[in-house]
């Protein structure tokens, strides 16, 4: 399946990509991933604007709010944009990823897979356009406030934030991820619009971009004050962990996470909380941090059957989807970032 990737480049989009009712459908129009090129409205110069969406198929809020922006301009934009169209293979079936497929947002670090290949093309052909900045669009898989994710906390970075969330994680981990690429060549943020397809995500990502195309060309303007956390670890099971979020003391499975476990993320969970029950002799929980280093009995504790908090801690994007959690984490754990402009 990774043999047949090849970047598709073209320079407007068709009257279908307006009346499609769901993402889906896209892979009708394009037949993979696309990176549009739009100039300006009345012969606009100014440097594009970047902005990647469904680098996971199931992550529909960047479509709908892309279209319905582009619409309202017949698809002229009042600025120039570069739009990438990534995973609609994964975006037809309604999934992250098909089996076989790399993810597409840990595509970007290098290597020679025909989707690292793509992913160079592409920061290539941003590169030689001078993009101003780039706008990576993503949903969570559990409940999470809207946030955006920046690889540095610079005022360029964090002004990208603004209008969009006060809630800002610094990281540096994955490094694979798109927003960490574009970092190299332009201010680059990740945005987390919620859960898929939510009529309210949806809305607050139109007005962000719609003001964005207005003011992205602002450098005096000063970032306002936010909330900005930093990812210290990730939570990892096995991928032959059996696992469920029923919170069952009695539980025969490897572990028992508490229910409803997203409702934690950006909460603080106080040491001595019960997390989930484990089956005595099971698969560890492994918690890595920024290194890979196994930092697990710094944040839990194993005792009685139980997953036991050691210390305060701050998820993010506790997840109760079981392929994302076997696949890629559970979530992560943060804590408050000091940082000076």
């Amino acid at each position: 399946m990774s043999g047949k990737v090849k970047l598709k480049v073209v320079e407007a989009l068709p009257e279908s990509f307006f009346t499609i009712d769901h993402p889906k459908k896209l892979q009708q129009i394009f037949d993979g991933p696309t990176l549009v090129r739009l100039p300006g409205a009345n012969g606009d110069t100014r440097r594009p604007l970047m902005i990647s969406t469904l680098l996971h198929g199931n992550e529909t809020t960047g479509f709908f709010a892309l279209q319905r922006l582009l619409k309202e301009t017949g698809g002229v934009p009042s600025r120039p944009l570069l739009i990438f169209f990534g995973n609609l293979e994964a975006a037809a079936e309604g999934v992250r990823h098909l089996p076989g497929q790399p993810d597409y947002n840990r595509i970007w670090g290098g290597g020679e897979t025909p989707e690292a290949r793509m992913a160079r093309e592409i920061l290539r052909y941003a590169r030689e356009r001078q993009v101003i900045t780039n706008i990576d669009i993503h949903n969570t898989t559990g409940r999470n406030p809207f946030y955006a994710c920046v690889n540095r906390t610079s005022e360029d970075f964090l002004r990208l934030a603004n209008g969009f969330t006060d809630i800002v994680i610094y990281f540096t981990e994955p490094h694979e991820v798109n927003s960490n690429a574009f970092a190299k060549i332009c201010p680059s943020v990740t945005l987390e619009c919620g859960l898929p397809g939510e009529p309210e995500g949806i809305e607050h990502l139109y007005r962000y971009l719609k003001q964005l195309l207005m003011s992205v060309d602002d450098d005096a303007r000063v970032a306002e004050p936010c909330r900005i956390y930093h990812t210290v670890a990730r939570l990892k099971v096995p991928y032959y962990c059996d696992f469920d979020f029923k919170f069952d003391a009695g539980t025969s499975r490897d572990y028992s996470f508490i229910k409803a476990f997203d409702h934690f993320n950006f909460q603080r969970i106080e040491a001595g909380t019960v997390v989930a029950y484990a089956r005595p002799g099971g698969p560890q929980l492994a918690v890595l941090d920024n290194n890979d280093r196994l930092v697990t009995e710094r944040y839990f504790r194993f005792s009685d059957g139980k997953v036991v908090a050691q210390c305060d801690i701050i998820p993010s994007m506790f997840t109760t989807d079981q392929d994302v959690a076997r696949e890629d984490s559970l979530g992560y754990l943060m804590e408050p970032y000091e940082h000076s402009s």
